[in-house]
């Protein structure tokens, strides 16, 4: 179930660790213009989501509760690199948060993916655990991948795709 989905996601976490791959730790706070999403808020908001949507299969969240407020619904970034975890921690947390979401719906059955959403914000337009997790797997992961090459485009890198 979700096979294209979870190839679309190999892919995409692919793309992250390119996209982080020649970024100093230290310059991944920064902000080009105020209130743009930098690669350290990015990283630990995708780490969350994996860990989030692994929960919604019923399976018990692993990252620590200091990241909700971190990156969590409604959270912020921070303009100051002291506040988020390190490089290699925050794209470890994206990778394991995947690749263990990705075993999650390997052994999920077709009884949790039919559970109604409970998330306000796009139950109406995704209306199953499955329909959220599908998205959390590909558009949400896209969408800010998105953001990051908008980032280093802003200060002066490449494009790497």
């Amino acid at each position: 179930m979700l096979d294209s989905e979870l190839n679309v996601n190999r892919f995409l976490v692919s793309y992250c660790r390119m996209l982080v791959g020649d970024i100093a730790d230290e310059r991944l706070a920064e902000q080009p213009l105020p209130g743009v999403n930098h690669p350290a808020w990015i990283l630990g908001h995708l780490a969350f989501s994996a860990d989030r949507a692994s929960s919604l299969l019923d399976v018990s969240k692993e990252l620590p509760a200091t990241w909700t407020p971190l990156f969590g619904p409604g959270s912020k970034p921070s303009a100051s690199r002291i506040d988020y975890p390190s490089k290699d921690e925050l794209l470890g947390a994206v990778e394991q948060g995947f690749e263990r979401l990705r075993q999650t719906i390997a052994r999920a059955t077709p009884e949790q993916f039919a559970k109604p959403s409970s998330n306000p914000r796009t139950k109406d337009a995704l209306p199953t655990i499955k329909d959220g997790v599908a998205f959390l797997l590909t558009g949400h992961l896209g969408v800010h991948l998105g953001q990051f090459s908008t980032w280093r485009r802003m200060i002066g890198l490449p494009p790497l795709f």
